[in-house]
């Protein structure tokens, strides 16, 4: 909130509301949110996570292009053992990615396993800067475990859900 003279000044201009949606959204831990279908395929034992689309994407860099991907994690007993990343979308903070990332894992390490969602702004130089994530596991709380466990019950059918993105 802007004050002027101790009271809240009402924005003005397009970019004092951009501003304050900003600074809101960081202070409520909330950097938007993703679409994600989750399905497990026990004959060909592969996990497929499709990266459907984001929305409401908290980029903090500063002006110029926001360039969003993913990138997936599959962690095993608490250690990462395959990472996986969609294309980059350009110019635009809710990117439609539509692509389906696979992983080859056993039936009896899905209860053992957690998927890190990271976005990131993408950069020309070095890595993207951090966007937001989630992780999507069976003893994770709330939306994040009852995604998994969905799809645990329901082996061959894609189940979609919005995870949003955090600050951890």
């Amino acid at each position: 909130m802007i004050l002027c003279g101790g009271f809240p000044r009402i924005p003005e201009t397009e970019e004092d509301i951009l501003n304050q949606t900003v600074i809101f959204l960081l202070q409520h831990n909330d950097m938007g949110k993703i679409l994600l279908s989750l399905s497990y395929l026990p004959a060909a034992e592969r996990l497929i996570v499709v990266a459907s689309k984001a929305e409401e994407l908290v980029m903090t860099a500063g002006r110029g292009s926001h360039d969003p991907y993913v990138r997936i994690s599959l962690i095993v007993d608490g250690k990462k053992v395959k990472r996986k990343k969609t294309s980059v979308k350009r110019s635009t903070t809710a990117p439609v990615w539509n692509e389906a990332l696979t992983f080859n894992i056993s039936s009896d390490m899905l209860p053992k396993c957690n998927l890190e969602v990271t976005v990131f702004d993408h950069d020309l130089i070095g890595h993207g800067e951090f966007v937001g994530r989630c992780i999507i596991g069976a003893h994770r709380p709330e939306g994040e475990g009852k995604h998994w466990n969905d799809m645990l019950d329901n082996h061959r059918q894609s189940m979609a859900m919005w995870q949003h993105l955090y600050r951890r």
